[in-house]
């Protein structure tokens, strides 16, 4: 028999230094153009399920002078243009580098469909304000964030919510491929919760990261919504009283167990789920600063192994932040020419909502046949922050867990712009809708999985940095 592991001591990964929260509400105005699924049979929101919510976290080393700034958007992908021009204002407002600061959408399907190319469809001419006022909310909630600065410590757990499905899915009866639940094949259902504890021991905020797709409500709602992120957070936010941040992960294969649904009561009980999973998982840290250590003996009816808590020897105050430009091959895509022949004749408004897709991502990679994909990464005292463009398959997450088991790997879909699916190589070659509208070819998700891997190795390495 081969002896257990000797494992004397227990903690979670934590960072040392000055913390802020903030939140403004951005919900759109009812009345926008949000034809967002090809299957609906309206063209504007009539009205709002919950508030759309901006929410911003500031993370900053006294030690370093470090600050990094991250802002999280109940909104579907924006458009890679609106992004970088909303991140030039902040980066010009705060004397930020493009390194520092995370945009990130929890791509809610609720949300309008915001290009200005719709400016002329009904409730089109919404959409143009409401981008354009954008920047200026948004450095005011990374003003009021930098306000509320804190001396604190940010702890990190991983716990479980069965919420996510695959989503690669065959039609019993045709054979097609659907995006729909596939229970053959199991989800990653790994969720990792953040805490936030000031120097006077006061809870001041807590993060969610979970990867699945936030389409509760599908074509047939009406409705302005944040998906089960709002219900989540209601939930999370009632029981602890304090800001509730949405990480939305590596989800391109995963969908929540009732999906695409007209109902509000769908977003509402997903959001329940993870909202109480979240809630067991923060539940379950140890307090900060602290660590879980065998004693030893205490002798009883059997021979107790005793563990109790006591203070960590040093945690850490390490800030740091990198891009890396993962180079990846694209796909052949038809001509313009074609698709644009096929959109005069199709009547059918789910087809031509796919051959409109189909057009944007045309016109946006051009004649190019190698894409980047950025990729924005944090190391924040013994976890990392790891932010895509695209949507990975969750076997992302997965491996860079597996790869770095002593760090809390946080990983982010639709960071800092908005590229498209990454697949696994087995799923190429299969009729699934990532693989049917990717830009990138088969082979992406593990030469993006090497890619990262190598350069959060670098971030492992480094000495400590000087002031940013």
């Amino acid at each position: 028999m081969n002896a257990q592991p000797r494992i004397n001591s227990l903690s979670h990964p934590e960072f040392c230094g000055r913390i802020g929260f903030a939140r403004a509400e951005i919900t759109p105005p009812p009345g926008i153009y949000a034809r967002l699924w090809g299957s609906a049979k309206h063209d504007i929101a009539e009205g709002v399920h919950q508030p759309m919510l901006a929410t911003c976290m500031i993370l900053a080393s006294e030690k370093t002078g470090t600050w990094l700034v991250l802002i999280a958007l109940d909104l579907i992908a924006l458009w890679q243009e609106e992004v970088d021009r909303i991140r030039s204002a902040l980066m010009g407002q705060f004397g930020l580098q493009p390194q520092q600061l995370m945009l990130h959408v929890s791509h809610t399907h609720s949300s309008p469909n915001l290009s200005r190319r719709y400016a002329d469809r009904p409730g089109g001419q919404l959409i143009a304000p409401y981008l354009d006022s954008l920047p200026d909310r948004l450095g005011a909630v990374v003003a009021a964030a930098r306000a509320d600065l804190f001396r604190g410590t940010l702890t990190w757990g991983y716990g479980t919510c069965g919420l996510a499905f695959n989503r690669d899915a065959l039609d019993p009866a045709s054979g097609r491929g659907v995006c729909g639940l596939n229970p053959a094949t199991p989800a990653d259902h790994t969720l990792l919760v953040g805490r936030a504890v000031d120097s006077a021991g006061r809870i001041r905020g807590v993060i969610v990261n979970y990867a699945c797709h936030p389409v509760s409500l599908g074509g047939a709602n009406k409705l302005l919504s944040p998906d089960y992120v709002g219900p989540m957070r209601a939930l999370v936010e009632r029981e602890t009283g304090v800001t509730c941040l949405f990480l939305h992960g590596a989800s391109g294969n995963l969908t929540p167990r009732r999906s695409y649904e007209a109902v509000t009561e769908a977003a509402e009980q997903n959001g329940r789920e993870l909202g109480f999973a979240a809630l067991a998982t923060f539940s379950a840290l140890l307090p900060p600063g602290r660590s879980l250590d065998y004693r030893g003996i205490e002798e009883s009816g059997t021979a107790l192994g005793v563990w109790t808590t006591s203070d960590k020897v040093d945690v850490s105050e390490l800030l740091e932040a990198d891009i890396l430009y993962a180079r990846l091959q694209l796909k052949q895509f038809p001509p313009r020419e074609q698709i644009l022949a096929e959109l005069k004749v199709t009547k059918e408004r789910y087809l031509i909502e796919r051959l409109d897709r189909a057009l944007a991502m045309r016109d946006r990679i051009g004649s190019n046949t190698v894409g980047t994909l950025l990729v924005t990464l944090w190391r924040v005292g013994e976890a990392f922050l790891v932010a895509t463009t695209g949507e990975p398959y969750s076997e992302f997450q997965v491996a860079l867990r597996n790869r770095f088991p002593d760090s809390a790997v946080a990983v982010l879909n639709l960071t800092n712009g908005a590229t498209s699916y990454l697949p696994d190589a087995a799923a190429y070659g299969t009729d699934v809708y990532p693989v049917r509208v990717t830009e990138f070819a088969s082979g992406c998700l593990e030469q993006t999985i090497e890619q990262t891997s190598n350069a959060m190795r670098l971030l492992q390495k480094r000495d400590y940095p000087g002031p940013t």
